[in-house]
């Protein structure tokens, strides 16, 4: 595997230790956090080159706190802890600067070259915090520079309007930069959680049928033929309950389609809410209904079609929608009893049904004829 492709696996494996809507911010971070540390260590270097007593003690011990700081936030966002991480990182980018312009002597005695790290700081905070809060610590930062410079007759000796002006103009950038970037970065994950929920409506669309509810009878097939495979493998036994709506032609004949709608629609959702979670619930087609129990013999899947009959009679009436009262009828088939595919199974509960309908109707069958 090419050294590309490793980062992209490991990338993909860190943002899903994140929430979706952070994940991308955390890969930011992550990137600066690496390359904060590189910094913070080239400047260690540099500094034991350059510095000598204790202005070399003191820079090595605030960069060395520096790094562990950075380091740890680098663990929690390694962990998935992006908030914690952004948090702990912004206040070092903050206090860094403050703590070698406060301690430092130089600094009063006219080395200005700290307070252009003050400008980093407010960039930086632009790409990891809120715009409210980046605003308030760059009113904070540039107010507590001009005190300081007006406090410091070294400082005011400069060109400190140069100065001021130069950390003013590129924290100004950089912060319209940083919120363009966030923006700009909402904006796609929104439409990436757009892509995703209409790749779920029409994943739904694709197995649900548009009027019932239901899951459709492509989607019926490919489920029966996976169920029965696994009844198969952990010999356990399997029925399937076909059952459609008597005299539904005169239904549509007498009270109109758009009741008829109703009328499927309303034993849809009462057969929806009746099963359990393992089964499987299909519009066969038409005013035909498909019913898969796994776990489920022949005498228990009998049981069952018979309890929904009783509890469908009388439906029509309580629903309030104008509907006439309605029945079902009912077959029933089981494997191994009925045969061990897809379509052995479903054409016995077909027969068992139409022998349902032959012999009045509103019945269960669970005995397989032959015609």
């Amino acid at each position: 595997m090419k050294v590309s492709e490793r980062i992209g696996v490991y990338l993909t494996t860190f943002q899903e230790k994140h929430a979706q809507s952070e994940a991308r911010s955390a890969v930011n971070l992550l990137v600066f956090q690496l390359i904060y540390l590189v910094l913070i260590s080239a400047t260690i270097i540099l500094t034991a080159i350059v510095n000598r007593g204790e202005r070399l003690l003191f820079y090595m011990l605030l960069l060395g706190g520096l790094f562990i700081v950075i380091f740890f936030s680098l663990l929690l966002n390694l962990l998935g802890k992006y908030r914690a991480a952004s948090w702990l990182t912004a206040p070092c980018m903050v206090i860094g600067p403050w703590l070698s312009i406060l301690l430092d002597p130089t600094v009063l005695a006219g080395d200005f070259v700290p307070l252009i790290y003050v400008a980093m700081s407010i960039q930086l905070c632009s790409i990891l915090l809120r715009e409210r809060v980046t605003i308030i610590i760059a009113v904070l930062q540039l107010s507590a520079i001009i005190a300081l410079i007006a406090v410091s007759p070294a400082l005011r000796a400069i060109n400190w309007p140069s100065l001021v002006t130069f950390i003013v103009f590129t924290s100004f950038i950089g912060v319209l930069y940083g919120f363009s970037s966030k923006r700009q970065m909402r904006q796609i994950e929104e439409q990436r959680n757009q892509l995703i929920l209409d790749e779920a409506k029409l994943r739904a669309l694709s197995v649900r049928d548009p009027l019932t509810g239901l899951y459709n009878r492509r989607y019926m097939e490919e489920t029966f033929d996976r169920e029965i495979q696994r009844a198969i493998r952990k010999q356990q036994p399997l029925s399937v309950i076909m059952a459609d709506i008597d005299g539904f032609k005169t239904i549509n004949d007498t009270v109109g389609h758009v009741l008829g709608d109703k009328t499927l629609m309303t034993v849809s959702a009462f057969l929806m809410k009746s099963i359990r979670a393992s089964d499987v619930a299909c519009r066969f087609g038409g005013d035909e209904f498909c019913l898969i129990l796994p776990d489920c013999t022949l005498e228990e899947g009998i049981k069952r079609a018979n309890t929904l009959r009783c509890a469908l009679e009388g439906l029509g009436d309580s629903s309030g929608d104008g509907l006439e009262q309605f029945t079902l009828s009912f077959g029933v088939a089981a494997m191994p009893e009925d045969g061990m595919t897809r379509e052995a199974l479903i054409g016995a509960a077909d027969s068992a049904l139409y022998s349902s309908k032959r012999a009045g109707r509103n019945r269960v069958n669970g005995i397989r004829t032959h015609s």
